[in-house]
Protein backbone atom coordinates (compact mmCIF):
# COMPACT_ATOMS: atom_id res chain seq x y z
CA UNK A 1 0.00 0.00 0.00
CA UNK A 2 2.76 2.18 1.03
CA UNK A 3 4.58 1.15 -2.33
CA UNK A 4 1.66 2.26 -4.44
CA UNK A 5 1.06 5.86 -2.74
CA UNK A 6 4.79 6.48 -3.33
CA UNK A 7 4.18 5.41 -6.78
CA UNK A 8 1.67 7.91 -7.33
CA UNK A 9 2.94 10.73 -5.68
CA UNK A 10 6.10 10.21 -7.88
CA UNK A 11 3.79 10.14 -11.11
CA UNK A 12 2.09 13.20 -9.79
CA UNK A 13 5.54 15.32 -8.94
CA UNK A 14 6.38 14.16 -12.60
CA UNK A 15 3.30 15.16 -14.34
CA UNK A 16 3.65 18.97 -12.71
CA UNK A 17 7.28 19.13 -13.58
CA UNK A 18 6.14 18.85 -16.81
CA UNK A 19 3.36 21.24 -17.68
CA UNK A 20 5.58 23.66 -15.55
CA UNK A 21 8.04 23.04 -17.76
CA UNK A 22 5.64 23.10 -20.76
CA UNK A 23 4.72 26.87 -19.27
CA UNK A 24 7.55 28.27 -18.72
CA UNK A 25 9.32 27.32 -22.17
CA UNK A 26 5.78 28.79 -24.05
CA UNK A 27 6.44 32.12 -22.24
CA UNK A 28 9.77 31.81 -22.76
CA UNK A 29 9.59 31.39 -26.44
CA UNK A 30 6.84 34.34 -26.87
CA UNK A 31 8.97 36.96 -25.48
CA UNK A 32 11.47 35.45 -27.65
CA UNK A 33 9.76 36.10 -31.24
CA UNK A 34 10.30 39.73 -30.65
CA UNK A 35 7.65 40.95 -32.67
CA UNK A 36 7.96 44.47 -34.24
CA UNK A 37 5.37 46.57 -34.50
CA UNK A 38 4.61 47.07 -38.16
CA UNK A 39 1.04 49.25 -38.18
CA UNK A 40 -1.82 49.65 -35.44
CA UNK A 41 -4.82 51.11 -35.76
CA UNK A 42 -7.46 51.72 -32.92
CA UNK A 43 -11.50 52.04 -33.81
CA UNK A 44 -14.71 50.82 -34.48
CA UNK A 45 -15.15 49.03 -38.10
CA UNK A 46 -13.97 51.30 -40.88
CA UNK A 47 -14.15 54.23 -38.17
CA UNK A 48 -10.18 53.70 -36.84
CA UNK A 49 -7.53 55.92 -36.64
CA UNK A 50 -3.83 54.88 -37.32
CA UNK A 51 -1.92 54.76 -33.71
CA UNK A 52 1.08 53.34 -35.07
CA UNK A 53 3.50 55.59 -33.35
CA UNK A 54 1.40 56.59 -30.60
CA UNK A 55 1.59 52.70 -29.53
CA UNK A 56 5.50 52.16 -30.20
CA UNK A 57 6.21 55.04 -27.82
CA UNK A 58 4.30 54.24 -25.00
CA UNK A 59 5.80 50.13 -25.38
CA UNK A 60 9.10 51.60 -26.32
CA UNK A 61 9.08 53.47 -22.61
CA UNK A 62 7.71 50.41 -20.88
CA UNK A 63 4.02 51.11 -20.62
CA UNK A 64 3.02 51.04 -16.74
CA UNK A 65 3.94 48.30 -15.21
CA UNK A 66 5.07 46.14 -17.57
CA UNK A 67 1.39 47.16 -19.86
CA UNK A 68 -0.29 49.63 -21.95
CA UNK A 69 -3.86 50.71 -21.33
CA UNK A 70 -6.12 50.26 -24.47
CA UNK A 71 -8.59 53.41 -23.94
CA UNK A 72 -9.28 56.36 -25.90
CA UNK A 73 -6.83 58.33 -23.59
CA UNK A 74 -3.45 56.50 -24.63
CA UNK A 75 -5.14 55.99 -28.01
CA UNK A 76 -4.92 59.46 -28.49
CA UNK A 77 -8.85 60.12 -28.83
CA UNK A 78 -11.88 58.83 -29.88
CA UNK A 79 -12.81 57.58 -33.54
CA UNK A 80 -16.30 56.05 -32.86
CA UNK A 81 -17.98 57.96 -30.48
CA UNK A 82 -20.36 55.45 -27.91
CA UNK A 83 -18.88 52.00 -30.06
CA UNK A 84 -16.73 49.32 -28.35
CA UNK A 85 -13.30 49.71 -29.99
CA UNK A 86 -9.97 47.60 -30.61
CA UNK A 87 -7.04 47.93 -31.04
CA UNK A 88 -5.52 45.75 -34.16
CA UNK A 89 -2.10 45.15 -34.43
CA UNK A 90 0.41 43.96 -37.41
CA UNK A 91 3.48 43.00 -36.52
CA UNK A 92 6.96 40.46 -37.95
CA UNK A 93 8.97 38.40 -35.90
CA UNK A 94 12.86 37.95 -36.97
CA UNK A 95 11.77 35.01 -38.83
CA UNK A 96 10.04 36.94 -40.98
CA UNK A 97 6.70 35.91 -39.93
CA UNK A 98 3.28 37.97 -39.66
CA UNK A 99 0.87 37.99 -37.26
CA UNK A 100 -2.11 40.09 -35.57
CA UNK A 101 -2.79 41.16 -32.64
CA UNK A 102 -5.91 42.26 -31.31
CA UNK A 103 -6.70 43.95 -28.12
CA UNK A 104 -10.55 45.41 -26.93
CA UNK A 105 -11.18 48.60 -25.36
CA UNK A 106 -10.71 48.13 -21.83
CA UNK A 107 -7.92 45.92 -22.06
CA UNK A 108 -4.48 45.81 -21.78
CA UNK A 109 -1.17 45.13 -24.51
CA UNK A 110 1.80 43.47 -22.68
CA UNK A 111 4.95 45.04 -23.53
CA UNK A 112 7.27 42.32 -23.20
CA UNK A 113 5.51 40.98 -26.32
CA UNK A 114 6.73 43.59 -28.52
CA UNK A 115 10.18 44.87 -29.54
CA UNK A 116 10.15 48.72 -30.70
CA UNK A 117 13.53 49.57 -32.14
CA UNK A 118 15.23 53.18 -31.41
CA UNK A 119 15.28 53.41 -35.38
CA UNK A 120 11.68 52.73 -36.24
CA UNK A 121 11.44 56.55 -35.87
CA UNK A 122 13.25 60.03 -37.31
CA UNK A 123 14.66 61.72 -34.02
CA UNK A 124 15.77 64.37 -35.98
CA UNK A 125 15.08 67.55 -33.81
CA UNK A 126 12.92 70.17 -35.98
CA UNK A 127 14.55 73.44 -36.71
CA UNK A 128 13.76 75.85 -33.89
CA UNK A 129 14.21 79.03 -35.59
CA UNK A 130 17.94 78.89 -35.80
CA UNK A 131 18.43 78.73 -31.79
CA UNK A 132 19.63 75.59 -30.03
CA UNK A 133 16.55 73.22 -29.58
CA UNK A 134 18.21 73.00 -26.21
CA UNK A 135 17.38 76.61 -25.41
CA UNK A 136 14.10 77.93 -23.18
CA UNK A 137 12.02 80.84 -23.19
CA UNK A 138 12.10 83.04 -20.06
CA UNK A 139 8.66 81.40 -19.01
CA UNK A 140 10.50 77.86 -18.31
CA UNK A 141 12.87 79.50 -15.95
CA UNK A 142 12.74 78.30 -12.03
CA UNK A 143 9.61 79.31 -10.00
CA UNK A 144 11.03 79.83 -6.63
CA UNK A 145 13.12 76.70 -6.60
CA UNK A 146 10.15 74.42 -8.35
CA UNK A 147 10.56 72.79 -11.71
CA UNK A 148 8.24 74.41 -14.49
CA UNK A 149 6.76 71.00 -15.33
CA UNK A 150 5.53 70.96 -11.71
CA UNK A 151 4.45 74.30 -11.81
CA UNK A 152 2.12 74.27 -14.26
CA UNK A 153 1.05 70.16 -13.22
CA UNK A 154 1.72 69.59 -17.31
CA UNK A 155 4.73 67.63 -18.86
CA UNK A 156 5.29 66.96 -22.38
CA UNK A 157 6.67 63.32 -22.33
CA UNK A 158 7.10 63.35 -26.04
CA UNK A 159 5.73 64.87 -29.35
CA UNK A 160 6.53 64.29 -32.70
CA UNK A 161 5.13 65.73 -35.94
CA UNK A 162 4.94 63.73 -39.47
CA UNK A 163 4.22 60.85 -41.15
CA UNK A 164 5.40 57.65 -40.47
CA UNK A 165 9.31 57.03 -41.12
CA UNK A 166 9.47 60.91 -41.78
CA UNK A 167 8.71 62.79 -38.55
CA UNK A 168 11.00 65.31 -36.29
CA UNK A 169 11.19 65.17 -32.77
CA UNK A 170 9.02 68.55 -31.25
CA UNK A 171 9.25 67.31 -27.35
CA UNK A 172 10.74 71.09 -26.92
CA UNK A 173 8.77 72.96 -28.90
CA UNK A 174 5.71 71.43 -27.40
CA UNK A 175 7.25 72.05 -23.65
CA UNK A 176 8.18 75.91 -24.86
CA UNK A 177 4.71 76.63 -25.65
CA UNK A 178 2.91 76.29 -22.72
CA UNK A 179 1.13 78.89 -21.35
CA UNK A 180 0.07 78.55 -17.68
CA UNK A 181 -0.67 75.13 -17.75
CA UNK A 182 -2.28 75.15 -21.11
CA UNK A 183 -0.98 74.00 -24.22
CA UNK A 184 -2.91 75.38 -27.11
CA UNK A 185 -2.10 76.22 -31.02
CA UNK A 186 -2.81 75.47 -34.37
CA UNK A 187 -0.67 72.56 -35.64
CA UNK A 188 1.26 73.73 -38.63
CA UNK A 189 4.69 73.44 -40.40
CA UNK A 190 5.65 76.57 -38.76
CA UNK A 191 4.18 76.32 -35.18
CA UNK A 192 6.41 73.24 -35.24
CA UNK A 193 9.99 74.55 -36.66
CA UNK A 194 9.34 73.12 -40.66
CA UNK A 195 8.40 70.44 -42.71
CA UNK A 196 9.56 66.08 -42.58
CA UNK A 197 7.40 65.19 -45.39
CA UNK A 198 6.55 67.99 -48.05
CA UNK A 199 3.59 66.85 -49.53
CA UNK A 200 2.33 65.10 -47.01
CA UNK A 201 -0.77 65.00 -45.02
CA UNK A 202 0.88 65.57 -41.36
CA UNK A 203 0.18 64.52 -37.71
CA UNK A 204 1.18 65.44 -34.26
CA UNK A 205 1.46 62.97 -32.12
CA UNK A 206 2.03 64.36 -28.42
CA UNK A 207 2.62 62.05 -25.43
CA UNK A 208 2.24 64.20 -22.09
CA UNK A 209 1.47 63.96 -18.18
CA UNK A 210 -1.51 66.29 -16.37
CA UNK A 211 -1.55 66.12 -12.89
CA UNK A 212 0.21 62.88 -12.49
CA UNK A 213 -2.15 61.29 -14.99
CA UNK A 214 -0.22 59.86 -18.27
CA UNK A 215 -2.39 60.56 -22.00
CA UNK A 216 -1.42 60.71 -25.66
CA UNK A 217 -3.56 62.68 -27.91
CA UNK A 218 -2.98 63.11 -32.07
CA UNK A 219 -4.29 65.89 -33.88
CA UNK A 220 -3.91 66.61 -37.73
CA UNK A 221 -2.30 69.11 -39.56
CA UNK A 222 -4.53 72.29 -39.41
CA UNK A 223 -6.31 71.45 -36.54
CA UNK A 224 -6.02 72.76 -33.01
CA UNK A 225 -4.33 71.51 -30.08
CA UNK A 226 -5.51 71.73 -26.82
CA UNK A 227 -3.94 70.41 -24.04
CA UNK A 228 -5.42 69.79 -20.85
Amino acid sequence: MKSTNRYGVLVFSMMAIAIGTTLFSAGVGAQEEGWQITRADYGFKNQRNEVTDILKDLIGRGGVNGRVAVSNQTMGGDPAIGKDKSLHILARNRRNEEREFNYNEGGFVEVRVFNVRRDDRDERPANYGGRDHDDRDDHTANYGGRDHDEWNGLRIIRGYYGVQGRTFNVTDVLQNRIRDGVLSFVVTNSALGGDPAIGAGKTLIVVYRHQGKESATAVREGNTLTIP
